[in-house]
Parts: structure tokens; sequence; C-alpha cells
């Protein structure tokens, strides 16, 4: 059995600021104070910076000669992009998955979501927002399509950063927790068909929330 790999460095401020970005701590199109986080990190300005490039190559920073470095802002039509393929690709992981859940595939999600309300209820958004990508990751497991899963992994940064924006609202929260559970519903009847429906409608709802949201703080800036 190999033993856990260390990570380096560069790959442990590249976590750190990932954590940062997607808990809203580094909001959208804000400045990364250099100065700052890598006094706060504890760390030199060159691994700093590697970890920064590699966000950069990914598409979460953008980095502005003589301006600095900047978490990355999306424009509405690239998240709308990118929830229609999402919806595209979670369907088709619905589709692979629900022939090979077993009792105990069922058992697994129904802990996930419990979870999930429970740390709802308390007001843990941080735990519920695990809990969901928690839950579609584990859909896109289930599938068996390396392909796919490598797809929806590639572009998990970005879903989870829309994620934590859609979360921020406790009632679209509750609501798609409750979609959750018909999904889950459906998962139990092995039911494909409904499966996939319920699917698309629970991302579609988070996608009009989340767009919404951008044209808000756009006429905000604009105005």
């Amino acid at each position: 059995m190999n033993a856990p790999r260390h990570l380096t460095l560069r790959e442990r401020i590249y976590e750190e600021i990932v954590r940062l970005i997607v808990s809203g701590e580094l909001p959208s199109g804000v400045s990364i104070d250099e100065k700052e986080l890598t006094e706060r990190l504890q760390v030199s300005r060159t691994p700093f910076r590697e970890a920064i490039g590699t966000l950069a190559k990914e598409g979460l920073i953008e980095i502005k000669p003589y301006r600095g470095f900047f978490v990355r802002s999306f424009t509405p039509k690239e998240i709308d992009d990118l929830y229609e393929l999402r919806k595209t690709l979670e369907c088709f992981a619905v589709e692979l998955a629900v022939p090979q859940m077993s009792d105990r595939h069922i058992a697994g999600f129904e802990r996930i979501l419990d979870e999930a309300v429970a740390a709802l209820r308390r007001g843990d958004m941080a735990t519920y927002g695990i809990r969901d990508k928690e839950f579609h990751e584990t859909i896109a497991e289930l599938s068996g399509s390396a392909p796919l899963v490598e797809t929806l992994a590639r572009l998990a940064l970005q879903i989870q950063i829309c994620r934590s924006i859609a979360n921020e609202s406790r009632d679209l929260a509750e609501r798609a927790a409750e979609e959750r559970d018909q999904i889950l519903q459906a998962f139990r009847s092995r039911d494909i068909s409904r499966a996939k429906a319920l699917m698309h409608a629970h991302i579609s709802d988070v996608q009009q929330a989340v767009m919404a949201r951008f044209q808000k703080e756009k006429r905000r800036f604009d105005g």
C-alpha cells in the first residue's frame, strides 16, 4: 500500500487560495493583496507566485501587467454556458449511474443529504456546500465513465464558485435541498427518466439564481 503523498508548499498555497475563493473570502473580481496573503500564509513570494500561475492557467486568477493579481470575474454568458454544459453532463451521469445503484449506494446518498440538511438547519453553509458537492460528485463516479468524471473534474472549481454564490441565498439552499430529496426518491425507484428531468430542473433553478445575482451585481456597479 502506498504511503499518502505530502503536498508541496506550492500545492498547499494553491489549496488555500482555492479555499478562499470558493468560500467567498476572495470574491469575484477582487484584487489579491500579495503582501497580506504571503504574510497570512507565512510563505515567500516565489511559491506563492507559482501557485498563482497554476490558478491563472486554470482560469481562476487573472494576471494583469502592472496591476497585479485578480480573482477572475465571470461574464453572464460564461456562467450561462457553464450551466448549460453542466446540465448536459450531469443528466448523462444520472442516466449512466442509476442502473448501477445498489441499496448501499442509496443509503450513501441518504447520509449525504441528511448531513446537508442538518448543516443547513444550523446555518453551517460551508458543510452544506461540501455535502452538495459530494452528492453531485458521487453520481458522476457511479456513472463509471472516466471521460465524464474527468470533464466534470476540470470544471469543478468553476462549478464550486458558482455553487458558493447560489448557497448565499438561504431560500435557494432550502429549495435545492428539497429538489435533491426528490432526485433521491427517483433513485430509490430507479426511475432514470424522472431522475434526469429532476436533475435538469435542479441545475436550471440554480442557474437562474446565479444569473440573477450576476445581473444584480452588474447593475449595482454600472449604476
